[in-house]
């Protein structure tokens, strides 16, 4: 057993452990990298996808797969992607304001999205944003497929507010069954998909299946975690519009994300 606090309370590597985050979301240490989407037809960069890092002090750069999960235990799970909401629409702000055409996408929790503080803060950032139309709000196909009730009402607000909806790493029928009432303006086969299926019968069997099954919805087919001509002549051949992956850029800083650009033009 973990050593308790005084008085028997919550053991002290976890209290210590949420420490370090509530610290993290104040002093500024969470940091947003970007990974450029392009288009599968032409490989023009049509936007990017902000994911989230931590710069701590001690350990150096950490991956969310390192503390998502004890943010989520430990209740601060909405504190971190209302910062992760924030940051992405005010950097979208200024990247319109200075000419640059690019369309953001962040990743939330179904959770969230019932959830009315975080509502209200997604509705006054949009105020300020004068381009909701740039902004993607994406949910994990895992994680509502695993959700008692969908935030039908909320994904509905983003939409009708033009904020477009996506519904990320689709690995199974199952998963778009389950999410079959949500009206998403992307669908977006997930890198397990997507990689395996220029290799594997059964693979590239289910990865047509999901597309059939995602063709009467009108939503757009993206590719995620392309890493090879393989995987991205498979997107091709499966109709997606867009596509993500090491095979074009990893996810980098914003200055690497504006050299990088740079290169491209």
């Amino acid at each position: 057993m973990g050593a308790r606090g005084p008085g028997g309370g919550a053991p002290r590597h976890v209290t210590a452990i949420r420490f370090e985050l509530e610290r993290a979301i104040v002093e500024n240490q969470l940091v947003l990298h970007y990974q450029p989407r392009v288009l599968v037809e032409t490989k023009k960069v049509r936007g990017v996808e902000a994911l989230l890092r931590w710069h701590n002090p001690q350990r150096g750069l950490v991956s969310p797969l390192d503390f998502i999960p004890t943010a989520e235990r430990e209740g601060l799970i909405r504190d971190i992607e209302a910062w992760v909401v924030r940051e992405a629409l005010l950097t979208s702000t200024v990247w319109h304001r200075d000419g640059l055409d690019l369309g953001v996408s962040v990743n939330v929790s179904p959770r969230v999205l019932h959830d009315a503080q975080f509502m209200r803060l997604i509705r006054h950032a949009l105020r300020i944003q004068r381009t909701p139309r740039a902004f993607v709000v994406e949910i994990s196909a895992a994680g509502a497929a695993a959700e008692p009730e969908l935030p039908h009402e909320a994904l509905g607000e983003l939409r009708s507010a033009g904020v477009r909806v996506a519904l990320d790493d689709v690995t199974s029928l199952e998963q778009l069954e389950r999410t079959r009432g949500v009206r998403w303006d992307y669908v977006k086969l997930g890198r397990a998909v997507i990689g395996a299926a220029a290799r594997d019968p059964d693979t590239a069997a289910l990865a047509r299946s999901l597309v059939e099954a995602v063709r009467p919805s009108g939503a757009r087919l993206a590719a995620v975690g392309v890493e090879d001509d393989a995987a991205l002549a498979m997107a091709r051949d499966l109709g997606c519009y867009l596509a993500q992956g090491y095979l074009f850029a990893a996810p980098m800083p914003q200055k690497e994300l504006f050299d990088w650009l740079r290169g491209q033009i």
